[in-house]
């Protein structure tokens, strides 16, 4: 198959010719004859198909049905918006409720306050970043669960979590997860990195999985013998395109949860000084990054504060492995850089956050904002790099990272740490694993408009997160066509 007349990222007019599921030439544009069926793109843009490297599918893909709190400004708007979903909810399946951000609130929750706003309704309301959640005692009660403050944090909070998805129907979970890729591939989305905390190696062998989109699916520390007795290693097939991907250990917490492990405190002021906590301490990470080299898994290790990235470059070095990956890299100290070169780790990062929580870096580590969501001094040093949402955290929608990682901005805002944005060519790079060149995948995306030009960031953002997509492909294959 040729698509001719693919107009490539440089500009170039050619002709692209499939076969096999691979690329079989790229030419210029009516330089050489055509084999069997030719489909003319008239100058549209062909980049290669997208990955979202770091995506929770099942959180995602219930995320998508659930209310959402993101708007609210404080506990009390919250609870409203709670009291709203409470009403309207039926059946005996608890109520979650998604996108909290109290971080940002003037006043902390209460669980007095969401008991009053949801009664016996079984409500946890989860943060943004899924760190922490907000249950009410109907909740406490259905999941067996004592709770001195009104916060769920970190293990407690990914256990709550795990324990209700339990009670939900797996099969509508499945069928909600083959939407949610369907839309993704509308977007251009070829594969994804599924590290979602339940067994997705055993959910992703469930029939209900079936769809087109490649996938990697992660482990974590609780499943790491499970893997073991499964015999699997990394890379090994599950079904259809669905692989077997790296070990996760969660080595910190998160920043809007003040739970990031720093080298100094947060400029948390009023409060009492916090340096993040530790998941995990170092002769357990040793251990579990040992463990998965013995059993053929890769690594990664999800570290956001600059004390948990060093300390991940030193687990990975001490265990003599390279290639490993660090998951969000938010806050990365400039000695660290090359050494993350050094060892080639690779910095999976999710350019969203760095809008999201602009505020919280102002207001939370003010005094090292420079060393934040950095993009373009880790590629500058030869840091391998790959973007991704982190969705339920942010949409499933590499545009949106596409777009901020050139930008560094989103509707009005100002470009935020403009020095670390990149070019267009790089963004999308690091948002694919092929090229379009003979002998790779013919992963394919072709655009629905021509790309942005101008200095406008912000003119030039709206148009990279608008992108329409006119047709996605895996392995030659059409998987989405608008």
């Amino acid at each position: 198959m040729r698509l001719a007349n693919a107009r490539l990222l440089d500009g170039t007019l050619s002709d692209i010719d499939l076969l096999d599921g691979e690329i079989e030439r790229v030419s210029l544009a009516g330089s050489t004859a055509a084999v069997g069926e030719r489909r003319d793109l008239e100058g549209a843009v062909v980049i290669p198909g997208l990955w979202d490297e770091h995506t929770h599918m099942g959180q995602w893909a219930r995320h998508r049905t659930r209310q959402s709190v993101l708007a609210a400004e404080s506990a009390d708007e919250a609870a409203a918006i709670a009291r709203q979903a409470s009403a309207a909810h039926v059946g005996t399946d608890p109520l979650v409720l998604v996108g909290m951000r109290d971080g940002l609130w003037p006043a902390p929750p209460t669980r007095a306050l969401l008991d009053a706003a949801t009664g016996s309704v079984p409500t946890l309301v989860v943060s943004s970043d899924v760190h922490c959640s907000w249950p009410n005692t109907a909740m406490l009660r259905r999941l067996g669960i004592e709770l001195e403050g009104p916060l769920l944090r970190e293990d407690a909070a990914f256990a709550a979590l795990t324990a209700i998805e339990g009670m939900l129907d797996p099969a509508a979970l499945d069928r909600h997860v083959v939407d949610a890729l369907a839309a993704a591939a509308a977007r251009g989305v070829v594969g994804v990195v599924d590290l979602e905390f339940e067994d997705a190696v055993g959910a992703w062998a469930r029939p209900g999985r079936s769809t087109p989109t490649r996938v990697e699916a992660g482990v974590y520390r609780h499943d790491l013998e499970l893997a073991a007795e499964r015999g699997i290693r990394s890379g090994d097939p599950i079904a259809g395109r669905a692989r077997v991907g790296r070990l996760k250990v969660i080595f910190d917490g998160s920043l809007g949860t003040r739970t990031a492990w720093t080298a100094h405190p947060y400029g948390w002021g009023g409060s009492p000084a916090t340096t993040g906590v530790r998941n995990v301490d170092e002769a357990e990470l040793d251990r579990l990054l040992a463990r998965a080299g013995e059993i053929g898994l890769d690594a990664t290790v999800h570290a956001i504060g600059d004390a948990a990235v060093t300390a991940a470059i030193d687990a990975f070095e001490r265990a003599g492995m390279t290639g490993g990956r660090i998951e969000h890299a938010q806050l990365v100290a400039g000695v660290d850089i090359p050494r993350m070169a050094r060892l080639g780790i690779v910095a999976s990062i999710q350019p969203e956050h760095a809008l999201d929580d602009r505020e919280l870096t102002a207001a939370l580590w003010a005094d090292r904002s420079r060393d934040a969501f950095r993009i373009r001094s880790l590629l500058d040093a030869g840091v391998p790099v790959v973007l991704g949402s982190d969705a339920p955290v942010t949409p499933l929608d590499p545009w949106l990272a596409i777009a901020t990682a050139v930008t560094r901005t989103r509707g009005d805002e100002s470009p935020w740490q403009p020095e670390e944005a990149v070019t267009l060519e790089q963004a999308v790079g690091i948002s694919a694993r092929s090229r379009l060149a003979a002998g790779e995948p013919a992963d394919l995306a072709v655009l629905g408009a021509p790309l942005p030009e101008g200095d406008d960031p912000h003119a030039v953002a709206a148009a990279l997160r608008a992108m329409p997509v006119a047709l996605t492909m895996i392995e030659g294959e059409t998987v989405f066509e608008g």
